[in-house]
């Protein structure tokens, strides 16, 4: 089989996923055997294909292969169109080809020739399902697999809530400084969309509460509630709902179902995160009702709850990069400043990182100068590499205000830095606007032109 022929096969092997852009792969394999324990069965085979996708980059070869076979059985107890074993069925050629089975190849290649054409929406909807799984890096492709999935099958229940779920997850990488209205957000009207398909769908209403919570408490927490009720054991549920709790200052209620969710899932990182969020916020809480300044033991208890639940975190999930960053800015409430600069000048050299994440970690490190090292000129060093990033966030609003900052404070006898402050955001903020122009015109030409083009064909 030459390689032009294994190119053409529809599976992860040949989506051109390289194994450093997935995030968590170590973790990939737990939260997907959790999944096919509590979710659906329409999605145990996709599950199966990206469990053996990810045994094979860990090398484990037979693990692979076996579950690649559980995907066929699956589909066939399921009875599912014959379109939808196209992704498995490459899977087993491609497999059985780098191992040297030929014949196996063949027999696997023969049963993808034989499903013939037709099967384009279903290989996109697995790559929905599949990119979704590997973090930020791969949204905007499953988003783009889904869209093409829901033009041919608009009324499909799984590809209507892959996409709300993608479309929510990528709202959340973009740091509002406001939350956007349900009206105004794309994916509240998608996940309302999967429900009303679906309304058994836990996941989708915990999602679909929490993009409601501030704009309709009634109706977010009944939807909270209800999936509470049906899914009482599903961690990837219980976990929402503790942020649900949380976000709503009911941090001991979140607190007690997060715990019941760790004794469900002890290696989840999301549960300890949220854990260690909780009494991040308890301690607020209590220094802004003054309890700080009366040296409470509740205060000290809290604040070294939340580092070793942030720590915790990090040890199960390193890529982990806000759970780093709260890390960090954990230690330096308490005062622990030189175990907290060190995960910031780590995290910003990271070349891993997305350009919002980049954008977070010099905004935090940039405060962390700011107000613990009372160093201005570092601050704005940091502070202006976040605003260079072109990335429309609640971190880049910051990091203009605490320039402004600076440069207010910097007046006077020490007008030439503060001049140069405010040159550097008025040369940016000038550039935006240029290339908010030019995308501008861009869109207006092609619009032009694809009239032209429509003009043209008319006339003949």
């Amino acid at each position: 089989m030459s390689t032009d022929k294994l190119k053409n096969l529809e599976c992860l092997f040949t989506w051109d996923v390289n194994k450093d852009d997935i995030n968590d792969l170590e973790g990939v394999p737990e939260k997907l055997l959790d999944r096919v324990k509590y979710c659906p069965r329409r999605y145990h085979g996709t599950y199966f294909n990206i469990l053996a996708f990810v045994s094979h980059l860990q090398g484990r070869t037979d693990t692979a292969l076996e579950y690649l076979a559980k995907s066929e059985a699956v589909l066939k107890e399921e009875k599912r169109d014959e379109a939808e074993f196209l992704v498995t069925y490459s899977s087993f050629a491609w497999l059985h080809h780098h191992l040297g089975n030929m014949k196996d190849m063949e027999t696997y290649l023969g049963k993808v020739k034989s499903i013939g054409d037709g099967g384009e929406t279903a290989v996109e909807a697995e790559k929905g399902w599949s990119f979704l799984r590997f973090g930020p890096k791969f949204y905007p492709r499953a988003k783009e697999s889904f869209q093409k999935a829901l033009e041919a099958k608009p009324d499909s229940i799984s590809y209507n809530v892959g996409y709300a779920i993608v479309l929510y997850r990528l709202e959340g990488l973009v740091r509002k400084d406001v939350r956007v209205k349900p009206k105004d957000s794309p994916a509240a009207k998608q996940l309302q969309r999967a429900l009303d398909l679906d309304p058994t769908d836990a996941e989708v209403m915990v999602l679909l509460a929490l993009k409601h919570q501030t704009y309709n408490a009634s109706k977010s927490r009944e939807l909270v509630l209800t999936a509470l009720e049906k899914c009482p054991d599903m961690p990837q549920i219980i976990r929402y709902v503790g942020a649900y709790f949380r976000r709503d200052n009911s941090t001991a209620e979140s607190i007690a179902i997060l715990e019941e969710a760790a004794k469900r899932a002890p290696n989840s990182s999301f549960v300890y995160h949220q854990m260690g969020l909780c009494y991040w916020q308890e301690m607020i809480n209590m220094k802004t009702s003054g309890a700080w300044r009366t040296g409470s033991a509740q205060v000290k208890d809290a604040a070294a709850k939340s580092i070793r639940l942030f720590r915790k975190t990090v040890e199960l999930k390193p890529s982990n990069t806000h759970a780093w960053v709260h890390l960090a800015e954990a230690y330096a409430e308490s005062r622990q400043l030189e175990k907290a600069e060190p995960i910031f000048t780590r995290l910003i050299s990271d070349e891993r990182l997305t350009d919002a994440e980049r954008q977070h970690c010099h905004t935090k490190y940039g405060n962390f100068l700011m107000y613990q090292r009372k160093d201005d000129a570092r601050a704005v060093e940091q502070l202006k590499k976040a605003y260079r990033i072109r990335v429309d966030t609640k971190d880049r609003s910051q990091a203009r205000d605490k320039l402004k900052k600076i440069a207010n404070r910097r007046s006077g006898r020490r007008g030439r830095e503060s001049d140069d402050i405010l040159a550097f955001l008025s040369a940016v903020d000038d550039q935006d606007r240029q290339d908010s122009a030019t995308r501008a015109a861009t869109a207006a030409a092609n619009v032009s032109g694809l009239a032209d083009s429509f003009k043209t064909k008319m006339t003949l």
